[in-house]
């Protein structure tokens, strides 16, 4: 076969929201002034699969959605992403499958949902499931040795006015992590730690091929825990990447280092900050996933600032056994934080918080799905009546909702400005829960439903107030804390149209039925 030239297909499911028009926007720009943060994630494992395939003399076209229906294809490579794109996977995979005459054995689906959801996925398609890190042409069914994860992603297959490859490559020094936490598919992808991978020939072949960008993203997912991170940051430094150092290509750019995927707090020392502070870091990225976690986190955030880390972007996940009241703990331990080191002149340190919604890993529902389990045989509302309003307001549907909206107002964040951020989160626990409850159409329009203007705002006319006459209507009706309270909490909390729509047919309270309009805006 290795003699054979192959027709290969690399496919990446339409699975963003608005994505035809943000193509049809993205192609009218100029790509040299595109910023790669605002732009696409790119598949790297396709990229790899590209450079394996070119190399053995094959012929390789990468698209995006279903859109080729050119039938000569002797392999469809089709990469995977959140458990929850599953519909979108399927909907994929069949519309190749019909492509290529109906012969499965030409398909073949890799990446992070493929590699969770092997069995169902397997079941479901009956075409070949690359399961894991592709190390191996025999995972494929070619001969040879090439550890195919290690090769240099072929950028030139990607369109640089849709992906963020303008100013940056995707690296890995290290593969899977040392934890096992349950709430995390790392183990199942990567389920063997690999300390040590070198990219020295890779960054420097890219460099030839592609020129020198200034930035490097790379995709560890724990790499304070290998016993070689001073090899790593040695080759790092000897890449570029060091503290003052830029671009050798006439453009005299600064080079970044940016951890994508976090830096473990418990693994953070005087010793390895020590090591990490030779490298241009901007970003880090520290996990805060639980206010258990807070003199641990503290600890760490403390030590990099010592070390001259300036910019911070921090994760805090969430609907993962902890409830509002734990991430609004959080968010304002940041929001201290930042208070704190405004006070001292001249200083430039923040922290971006980060929320990031949990998604269970063997999960196709949506992500907005409760992480809890309403428990075998116990009605949805019954559950929802014992667990969450007798003790204490947990997560619903519409929290985890309000949460990305308020994030969106900030690119995917919460600003370290902390007037912005208390405003976006809350002055109060109670203004926090409020605003979960609050109908989206008020907290997307901020300035047009709210009456204050704080100092700090652009001169703008005050709002009409139902922002603030939302508040004191859904405090009332906490405290109250009766059925209707429960039947409002478990009727919104599910944060469906149609379920609004019956509940107001239903409602004989004036008071709440006013509001439920909104929720259909």
């Amino acid at each position: 076969m290795e003699n054979i030239i192959l027709n290969i297909l690399l496919v990446e499911p339409d699975y963003r929201r608005n994505s035809h028009s943000i193509i049809e926007t993205a192609l009218s720009k100029n790509p040299k002034k595109q910023d790669d943060e605002s732009l696409w994630y790119p598949p790297i494992g396709l990229m790899k699969l590209a450079r394996f395939h070119k190399t053995r003399g094959d012929s390789v076209k990468f698209v995006y959605g279903c859109t080729e229906k050119t039938e000569a294809w002797d392999r469809i490579y089709i990469t995977t992403l959140f458990t929850y794109n599953w519909n979108e996977i399927i909907r994929t995979i069949d519309y190749y499958e019909k492509v290529v005459g109906g012969d499965k054995s030409k398909i073949y689906v890799g990446g992070v949902m493929a590699s969770l959801l092997t069995k169902p996925l397997k079941e479901k398609t009956e075409v070949n499931i690359i399961a894991g890190v592709l190390n191996s042409p025999t995972k494929i069914g070619l001969p040879g040795d090439t550890n195919i994860d290690r090769l240099p992603p072929d950028y030139s297959i990607l369109d640089r006015r849709l992906y963020a490859i303008n100013e940056t490559y995707y690296a890995y020094t290290s593969r899977g992590c040392v934890n096992h936490c349950d709430w995390c598919g790392v183990p199942k992808i990567e389920n063997k730690y690999v300390s040590y991978i070198n990219i020295r020939g890779t960054i420097k072949k890219l460099r030839r091929e592609f020129g020198d960008k200034p930035k490097l993203k790379l995709m560890d997912n724990n790499v304070l825990a290998s016993s070689n991170l001073p090899v790593i940051i040695n080759d790092l430094i000897g890449l570029g990447y060091g503290k003052g150092q830029r671009t050798i290509d006439g453009s005299n750019r600064i080079r970044v280092i940016d951890f994508n995927q976090g830096l473990d707090a418990s693994f953070i020392t005087k010793q390895n900050m020590k090591l990490l502070s030779k490298l241009n870091i901007k970003p880090m990225r520290i996990a805060f996933d639980r206010i258990g976690e807070k003199k641990e986190y503290l600890k760490a955030v403390k030590i990099a600032k010592e070390y001259g880390i300036t910019s911070f972007s921090n994760y805090l996940l969430y609907n993962y056994k902890d409830n509002p009241r734990d991430l609004y703990q959080r968010l304002q331990v940041n929001i201290q934080l930042n208070e704190k080191w405004k006070k001292k002149k001249g200083s430039t340190v923040n922290i971006y918080s980060y929320p990031m919604r949990y998604a269970p890993i063997d999960s196709t529902d949506s992500p907005t799905a409760l992480s809890q389990d309403y428990g075998e045989g116990i009605p949805q509302k019954e559950w929802l009546i014992e667990n969450y309003i007798f003790n204490g307001i947990n997560w619903t549907k519409k929290f985890v909702r309000a949460i990305e909206i308020m994030k969106g107002a900030t690119h995917g964040s919460i600003s370290p400005t902390s007037t912005l951020a208390r405003r976006t989160v809350g002055y109060s626990y109670d203004e926090f829960i409020a605003n979960l409850y609050m109908p989206g159409e008020l907290l997307r329009n901020r300035n047009k439903y709210e009456k204050k203007v704080y100092d700090y705002e652009p001169q703008r006319e005050p709002g009409n107030g139902d922002i603030e006459k939302f508040r004191r209507f859904i405090n009332k009706l906490i405290k109250k804390g009766d059925a209707e309270y429960i039947d409002f909490h478990f009727k919104v909390g599910q944060n469906s149209k149609p379920v609004i729509r019956q509940y107001i047919e239903e409602c004989k309270n004036k008071s709440i039925k006013k509001w439920l309009y909104y929720y259909l805006k």
